[in-house]
């Protein structure tokens, strides 16, 4: 049987950015209650009661993340301004919260074509730690030790 691989903090901070415009989405778009149904007679509703009660609960886990993220994100532009590099943060903020390219964060900025790049790899470690504590220091996977010591003994 082929083992799960759990992720690092680093790839579960990546993960989260590049999905952030779409966690927005889904938070917004969901359908989790009868009453955001317009032709509510087609369907069998009463069959799908545990359905939405299960995407109620997704939609309360993404916005417990979001807005997690919301916070570490706003305390890395605070860092990132005290330490004179706010310009670090704005581009990791036109990338993958605005959605933009690199290449026009180059045009916008008039940055070089490689510091976009760079300067969002400097702060996702960055904010990792504010998602994630201690644990992002550390490289291994997040959640698995419990996992694997189970796997150990059982």
């Amino acid at each position: 049987m082929e083992e799960k691989k759990e992720m690092t903090a680093l790839q579960k901070t990546q993960m989260y950015l590049e999905n952030y415009r779409e966690m927005e989405r889904y938070i917004k778009d969901a359908i989790s209650e009868v009453s955001q149904i317009d032709d509510i007679s087609r369907y069998n509703i009463s069959a799908e009661r545990a359905f939405l009660q299960s995407i109620r609960e997704c939609r309360a886990e993404t916005v417990i993340l979001f807005e997690h993220m919301n916070k570490a994100l706003q305390s890395l532009k605070e860092d990132a301004e005290a330490a004179g590099e706010g310009y670090k943060y704005d581009v990791l903020e036109m990338v993958y919260i605005k959605g933009m390219s690199y290449e026009d964060v180059t045009r916008e900025t008039g940055c070089g074509k490689n510091s976009p790049k760079k300067w969002c790899k400097a702060m996702i470690p960055k904010l990792s730690i504010k998602l994630f504590g201690a644990k992002a220091l550390d490289n291994t996977s997040i959640c698995s030790e419990n996992k694997n010591n189970l796997n150990k003994t059982g």
